[in-house]
Formats: C-alpha cells, structure tokens, sequence
C-alpha cells in the first residue's frame, strides 16, 4: 500500500480510511507492508515492512492511522518507494497506490508514468485509488492521470469517496 500524505492532499482522514479498508479487504495470507510519500523535501519511507497480513494487521492499521499530512506530491518517488518494499520479496507483486492525483506540474506527471512503466515491466501491478478527485477544477485532469497509472501499471483506477470503500481482491 503506498499512501499519499502531501500537503495537497487535503483528503488525509479520508486517504487514510481508504487505506485501513484495503487493508481490510485484503485475506490474511496476503503480505503486506506500506509506504508513505510526502515532505520537503519530498521523500517515501516505510510505514511497514511486508509482512503476512494475519501477522501484522492491527500494528499496520494502527501505524497508517497515525500518519500526518504534510509537504509536496512526489508521486513517482511514492511508486519507487514501493517498488523498493516490493524487490526484497517473492510473489505476486502489486502496489496499491492512494492519492488525490493533484499537481500542476507536467514533468511530475511524466516522471511518474515512466517510474510505473518500468515497475510494471518488471512484474508489479499498480493499482490506483483516487480520492477526492472531484473537488476542484482540475479534476478530470487528475482522474486521467490516475486512470493512467493504474493503465501503464496493468492495475485498475479506483474513484473513491466518504460513501465507496474500497474492495480489492488479488490472487
């Protein structure tokens, strides 16, 4: 699970409880682990290492539920970082990957597509969970980019709200 905690993300208690959900939609002999992205500067760090889900599930619930909102989308920085969680284990591989989408910055946009493609290229799926992607202007724009993640990432686009809890079930 990599989780979006910038300062643009003002949907943070909502971010988080779409986080708590995946993690309890997911079965017990799923591993887990999480990832966070955010700050200034901008960087992703382990919220949790992977671990079996039965093992960990309070501890991993009670660690997303603590995470504090601060600093600069870094989306690519976010995938990377799960990547990294991802490369020290064997099996399946998917990030599910929690954001509102919300940059002004084309570059930003493009680096995070070719971090995905070259994730997926290796074997992770990526899955993307939108979240409060219709409060603004630009909304469309950041329901694009993230269908686009999820697209190049051979994963699903997710729009979330207060009222859809997110369901995922891999196999």
């Amino acid at each position: 699970v990599v989780i979006d905690i910038s300062s643009a993300s003002e949907e943070g208690a909502l971010q988080n409880a779409l986080a708590l959900s995946a993690v309890d939609s997911l079965s017990e002999k799923n591993n887990v682990g999480a990832v966070a992205f955010g700050f200034t500067p901008c960087q992703a760090f382990v919220v949790s290492e992977i671990k079996p889900l039965k093992e960990i599930r309070k501890e991993l619930k009670d660690k997303i539920s603590k995470l504090k909102f601060d600093g600069q989308s870094c989306f690519d920085v976010g995938i990377q970082g799960g990547f990294q969680l991802l490369s020290k284990v064997g099996g399946s591989k998917n990030i599910i990957f929690i954001s509102d989408g919300k940059t002004t910055y084309q570059k930003l946009r493009e680096d995070t597509l070719e971090t995905v493609r070259r994730v997926n290229v290796l074997g992770i799926k990526v899955f993307t969970v939108g979240v409060g992607t219709d409060t603004d202007d630009l909304s469309m724009e950041h329901n694009l980019f993230l269908g686009n993640i999820a697209a190049l990432g051979g994963g699903i686009y997710y729009k979330a709200d207060a009222s859809n809890k997110l369901k995922v079930e891999f196999a």
